[in-house]
């Protein structure tokens, strides 16, 4: 599958991710954004974004002005995935425009393949929420696999840092405070996205060692 990543200070990292680890070939495409509180008109957005977009299977937006996430559902009816999250009443006014999109909610790391947008599943089968399996013996961590990982490539990261760890919590607070510690995600909706991000990435190396965690997710959210 062919993926054209677009973005400006976020999205480089994902689509050398999806390169380095997956079958698929991406692309990136840096576009030059304003800031968000400069407004856009029609012919300006349109602009800023590529030409052309044929030839791709998919699409991931990691753009964070309003006028550019709107102009490109505008675009193209390639599947697009929108990587970092908008306002609920843009998310409204994508859809209205676009059949084939899915939005990370909050952040990459918490999605699943369930969108029901064929493209973008088979994106999320390999990069979303966390998945790992683990190899132990005598009671360390012989080996980490990645089912599935975060886009930036935190959760390899992560996993290569555990290897040779007693199979306990220490190993999962390190694989956590790696895994943030490659974390791109931006401060963005109600909760912390970094804070999500490595609750997942806990949940993901708890599970494999049998270790129940002592947070939730709830306990993350909390008031812009």
């Amino acid at each position: 599958m062919r993926i054209l990543v677009l973005g400006s200070k976020y999205g480089r990292r994902a689509a050398r991710t999806i390169d380095a680890r997956s079958e698929h070939e991406a692309e990136f495409l840096e576009v030059n954004e304003p800031p968000e509180n400069v407004i856009l008109d029609e012919e300006s957005a349109e602009r800023l974004l590529p030409a052309e977009i044929a030839g791709f299977d998919l699409v991931v937006c990691y753009l964070r002005h309003p006028d550019l996430q709107l102009a490109l559902a505008e675009r193209t009816d390639v599947p697009i995935y929108y990587a970092l999250l908008p306002e609920p009443a843009l998310r409204r006014q994508i859809r209205d425009r676009h059949d084939a999109v899915a939005f990370a909610d909050p952040t990459p790391c918490s999605m699943l393949p369930d969108t029901g947008v064929d493209a973008i599943d088979r994106l999320l089968e390999r990069f979303g929420r966390p998945e790992v399996r683990v190899e132990v013996s005598s009671g360390v961590i012989e080996s980490v696999e990645v089912v599935r990982g975060a886009p930036c490539g935190a959760t390899w990261a992560a996993a290569d840092r555990v290897e040779g760890m007693e199979a306990g919590r220490e190993a999962v607070n390190t694989f956590v405070l790696t895994a943030c510690h490659h974390c791109v995600a931006p401060r963005l909706g109600r909760y912390e996205s970094k804070d999500v991000s490595s609750y997942y990435h806990g949940k993901a190396l708890a599970d494999a060692l049998g270790i129940e965690l002592d947070v939730s997710l709830e306990d993350l959210e909390s008031p812009l």
